[in-house]
């Protein structure tokens, strides 16, 4: 069957479950109970099928519409590059019975402007799916456009006492730390990619026991496109205040992977840290690993200031000088060089200056690279449920390998969620 009838085909479904009606203000979850204006006394029709009426639904139906421009500007005196995202998701969740729960997630993607006309392979870009199973497709393309639809999340979860499996294509979050992830082995993701707040998921297995409310033990497998595994065991518990994390594995059949993570609390901020190893299996004596590491400290003042600060340190001396291509290609994207070599600083200050309205600044610098990135944000609830943030991301070198010195993008998105 073609990906476009697979599509309309669950599209249809999803719409004949929320015949009943959706509302653009409920929160996700089940809805809450209906009430009626009739009273007791005045019993009619409905009384008679109010225990149905009582009963909470058993599925939930929610996403979002965004509109984003983009403007992206290498030297003001030469042109200037802009671009349009429409972008829809929709989020399905059926809770079939106490022990087994269903779950399909879908986006829509519109894009058109300059980036599609100037780049030949941007159509296979945005469809590339990494995934074991090919589910992202672009229904049409042309020189300036492309519209592309992909099944990010569509898995089958069984859970009785304190076993759980979960199959099918699924985010495994291993990690503790906010920008570089080395304990994430399974679905690495790009700081910069902020418009996809769901982050990847991978087509895979995995059971996970409770030993107590407070630890547990995990077994993931994941296969991506070229058919190659990743497979790993994880023990998270719970000692002096502080979660602990072990795991060990192999990485896409070819790493031996070791790795140790850490989530606490100093002076009343949060101190976080994961590391890993990767040793590669063939001449496994006669290599040199690649050690991964970041550590994060992050504080809320009185006040509401939030201060956060990340370190992070990647001994993997295979780099390109397109850094920002690699960090916006899933498929240049790994867990074993999830971002430049060397030392990198992370911070982050933000502020709620009103109810309505946040601001923040980050901050990225690899002196080994010579290279910084700066990330203002703001934004603006204009009502419940729809958001205008401001973006801009400047990214800058003094290395004269690198193939752009110099490059700002602004971002202004419109969110409306359901």
């Amino acid at each position: 069957m073609k990906p476009v009838a697979v599509y309309t085909l669950t599209l249809f479904f999803i719409l004949l479950l929320t015949a009943d009606g959706i509302s653009l203000g409920n929160p996700p979850g089940p809805r809450a109970k209906a009430s009626y204006s009739q009273t007791a006394d005045s019993a009619g029709p409905l009384a008679a099928d109010s225990s149905a009426v009582k009963k909470e639904r058993s599925w939930s139906f929610n996403g979002y519409v965004k509109d984003m421009q983009t403007l992206i500007v290498h030297k003001i005196d030469e042109p200037w590059v802009t671009d349009n995202l429409i972008h829809n998701r929709n989020n399905f969740k059926w809770n079939i019975s106490r022990s087994f729960t269903f779950c399909l997630q879908e986006r829509n993607r519109f894009y058109w402007g300059d980036l599609t006309a100037i780049s030949p392979q941007y159509a296979d870009f945005i469809a590339y799916d990494n995934g074991l199973v090919n589910m992202s497709w672009n229904i049409f393309s042309g020189k300036s456009y492309v519209l592309n639809i992909a099944i990010d999340r569509i898995w089958l979860d069984y859970t009785r006492d304190k076993f759980q499996v979960t199959l099918g294509r699924q985010r495994i979050n291993w990690s503790q730390t906010f920008v570089w992830n080395p304990n994430d082995i399974f679905n690495t993701y790009s700081y910069f990619d902020f418009d996809y707040e769901e982050k990847p998921g991978s087509d895979a297995i995995r059971l996970q026991y409770f030993t107590s409310p407070s630890s547990r033990v995990e077994i993931a497998v994941k296969a991506d496109k070229d058919k190659k595994v990743t497979a790993a065991g994880l023990y998270r518990f719970n000692k002096w205040k502080y979660d602990f994390q072990g795991l060990a594995g192999i990485y896409t059949q070819s790493d031996l992977v070791l790795g140790l993570g850490w989530a606490g609390q100093i002076a009343g901020g949060g101190f976080k840290g994961e590391m890993s190893w990767f040793q590669p299996l063939k001449h496994f004596g006669d290599t040199t690993g690649v050690f991964l590491s970041s550590i994060e400290y992050d504080y809320t003042f009185r006040n509401s200031i939030f201060l956060q600060f990340e370190g992070f340190y990647n001994s993997n001396h295979t780099n390109s000088a397109n850094v920002l291509v690699n960090q916006f290609n899933p498929a240049l994207l790994n867990a074993k060089n999830p971002f430049l070599t060397g030392f990198s600083m992370f911070g982050n200050i933000s502020y709620p200056v009103t109810p309505l309205i946040s601001i923040a600044l980050a901050g990225i610098f690899n002196p080994t690279n010579k290279m910084y990135f700066i990330i203002p944000t703001f934004t603006f609830s204009l009502m419940n449920n729809l958001d205008l943030s401001l973006i801009s991301q400047t990214f800058q070198t003094y290395d004269p390998a690198m193939v752009s010195s110099c490059q700002t993008s602004v971002f202004i998105r419109l969110k409306g969620s359901f």
